[in-house]
């Protein structure tokens, strides 16, 4: 049976305490399934938590390959797979979940729904840079009707979310607003698509949201820490407004102050990339798939590291020292 090279952690703890490499067996698809070689593995918040035990649980006697998301070529395909052919190239999303590995390895198992054909234009690394988060934005940015013509606030723009979150939603007609807490970066976000791009660290950020919106408020908001922008939220958003959260990582029990939100009619809407309903992802997988071939997704990959490396990679991106998609590349 052929083996490959990958990296496992079999306890919670720090990256250079429980990372190891090791070799396993090439696994090979069934009913649905595709078996990707890698070609580059990207880095999530979510990767670091799991490895961590922030966010609990058990690691199974198996050991856990880290890594949602990834890119490579289509290497082998199961039965019932009529979308996806051997040499393809595609970026994966939503990988190391339920009895599937991560893609820390030369070669991931998937669901092929969990699957997205890339452009030649497009590379592995920014492919495997957009993954999980580009997933997130579009159904934080879709899923609630439409958005052409509406105020979309996004927090946390230059944030992997944050960014794919500003290009969807533009692209969807929306009329964006993103706050940053680099006000020297702006022009990125400008250049996105972003109408207004506003410092998160002013005390007039929701007071510059209402003058831009004629006193209106943002129909939609895009929050990056629900904890730390509870009140503001609340402040900024419009009437029978959605707020659409995919992290809290400031406060794990923020306190909901009801009636701001009560009062406007407002939907509060927690997004699980990891937990999509199938509609909603297959929408999500069409969007990236279109936007790709537009080049309309632009993911920022500012730290590139060997796999070998891959604990250097979990210590800089928990030191918050980061300032872009962190992306692993194999041979």
């Amino acid at each position: 049976m052929s083996t490959m090279l990958s990296y496992a952690y079999y306890a919670f703890g720090d990256a250079d305490s429980v990372l190891r490499a090791e070799r396993r067996a090439v696994p090979q698809p069934g009913r649905g399934e595709v078996l990707v070689l890698v070609r580059a593995s990207g880095l999530n918040p979510h990767d670091t938590k799991r490895r961590s035990g922030w966010l609990g649980g058990v690691v199974p006697e198996g050991g856990i390959v880290p890594h949602a998301d990834g890119a490579g070529e289509v290497a082998a395909v199961g039965a019932d797979v009529a979308n996806r052919a051997a040499g393809q190239r595609v970026m994966i999303f939503g990988a190391g979940h339920g009895r599937y590995d991560g893609t820390a390895a030369e070669y991931c198992l998937v669901p092929a729904e969990n699957t997205v054909p890339i452009p030649d234009s497009c590379s592995y690394e920014n492919a495997a840079a957009l993954g999980v988060p580009a997933v997130t934005s579009c159904y934080a940015v879709l899923s609630g009707g439409p958005v052409a013509n509406r105020w979309v606030l996004v927090h946390g723009g230059l944030g992997a979310v944050g960014r794919a979150a500003v290009e969807v939603a533009g692209w969807a007609g929306a009329r964006v607003i993103a706050t940053l807490g680099e006000p020297a970066r702006a022009g990125e976000l400008e250049a996105l698509g972003a109408g207004y791009v506003l410092d998160r660290h002013s005390r007039q950020l929701a007071a510059r949201v209402a003058e831009i919106t004629g006193g209106h408020g943002a129909d939609l908001i895009v929050d990056v820490d629900f904890g730390a922008n509870i009140r503001l939220d609340a402040e900024c958003l419009a009437e029978n407004g959605r707020v659409a959260a995919y992290s809290s990582t400031s406060d794990r029990m923020p306190v909901l102050p009801y009636y701001d939100f009560a009062l406007k009619g407002a939907r509060l809407h927690f997004v699980q990339a990891l937990n999509i309903p199938r509609t909603e992802l297959e929408r999500a997988t069409n969007v990236i798939e279109r936007l790709l071939a537009q080049g309309g997704l632009r993911p920022c990959v500012a730290h590139h590291y060997p796999l070998s490396e891959i604990a250097a990679g979990h210590s800089l991106l928990e030191s918050g020292e980061a300032r872009g998609k962190i992306v692993y590349t194999l041979d």
